[in-house]
């Protein structure tokens, strides 16, 4: 591997769809503010740069044989709008032992879907909600399946079809909620997944020399919503900056955490990224209830690392800049190729 002043780098990341509705493009498009902060940390930190935004794999190949890289700086979520190619790009660079950050491939392809993530996470001991995933509206629930239960996509990211009604407490509620969703999402399935009521955490983690790093843990305050607002993060809580969901929804870290439940919540991640052999940075989303049991929800590999992302608010709390968050990123990419001769 060239030294740091030789080192090519191409940040890599998904161009906006048109075929994307505008309302999902404010989170297809917020890669680019990814894009921006990265390239400002590797400049600082003497990197050479240069950037792709793709639609194609032909377009990821043009860039590829123009830059000829040492190294890609992975922020691509997908191709042309579809977030199931995100693991594909991974794949292909793997294939061309070109070395990249983030998530390998496996990991990227089973966190997409919730519903083999969280048979894997079952099996390996983690707690998880119970749930069912339908393709079609069902005629009955199973016996340990029980109200309330809250529905999602089974195979997207970003909140991305997470209404704010998405709490159905009775059956006749769930049928019209999955008769929102199932249009769009029955392909791939639609969760229906017991509602866990209690407090929201995430906890980001860090690869390190040794290996993987659990930051502070961060909590969502859902004090602020209306009475009769479920307490849960859907598309607008996260994306839309002037919805009143969004501003009543703020994440705060480190939270106010006792000893015990924030060792409790790191060991729950740190077991989430071993169980899906996850390599690289990423998040997991946990709620916990009343009786303070852990549940996990779902895995984040290559998350939000925006600046003033939760992921960076993580970073901030532990004291860790943002140029040296890319280092760390970095160094894990080199540290694998080394390790693996295939990438």
């Amino acid at each position: 591997m060239p030294s740091r002043d030789l080192l090519k780098i191409l940040l890599l990341s998904n161009a906006t769809s048109e075929q994307t509705p505008d309302l999902e493009r404010i989170s297809e498009s917020a890669v680019q503010d990814e894009v921006a902060a990265v390239e400002k940390a590797l400049s600082g930190l003497g990197y050479q740069t240069e950037q792709a935004a793709i639609r194609q794999v032909s377009e990821l190949q043009e860039a590829l044989a123009r830059y000829a890289p040492d190294l890609v700086f992975n922020l691509c979520e997908g191709m042309d709008g579809n977030s199931a190619l995100e693991s594909h790009i991974a794949s292909l660079l793997e294939l061309l032992k070109i070395p990249f950050t983030g998530s390998n491939s496996l990991t990227l392809a089973l966190a997409r879907n919730k519903n083999l993530a969280k048979k894997i996470l079952r099996s390996s001991g983690i707690l998880t909600p119970n749930w069912i995933c339908c393709r079609e509206i069902p005629t009955s629930l199973p016996e340990n399946l029980h109200f309330p239960l809250i529905c999602k996509p089974a195979c997207e990211d970003a909140s991305l079809g997470i209404p704010a009604n998405a709490v159905a407490r009775d059956f006749p509620t769930l049928i019209r909620i999955l008769e929102n969703l199932l249009p769009k999402f029955a392909a791939e399935g639609v969760l229906i997944e017991e509602f866990i009521s209690g407090r929201e955490f995430n906890v980001a983690l860090l690869p390190e020399a040794s290996g993987i790093y659990a930051l502070p843990p961060s909590e969502i305050d859902f004090s602020g919503l209306k009475p009769g607002i479920e307490a849960i993060v859907s598309y607008s809580a996260k994306w839309l900056e002037d919805d009143e969901l969004y501003r009543n929804t703020p994440s705060y870290c480190p939270g106010n955490l006792a000893p015990a439940l924030k060792q409790g919540l790191q060991q729950s991640a740190l077991a989430v990224h071993q169980a899906l052999e996850a390599n690289s940075y990423g998040r997991v989303d946990i709620r916990v209830d009343e009786q303070g049991r852990i549940f996990v929800l779902e895995y984040n590999p290559n998350p939000d690392i925006t600046p003033g992302a939760g992921f960076s608010k993580a970073l901030q709390a532990d004291k860790i800049s943002y140029p040296e968050f890319v280092q760390k990123v970095l160094q894990e990419a080199q540290r694998r190729q080394n390790k693996d001769p295939q990438c």
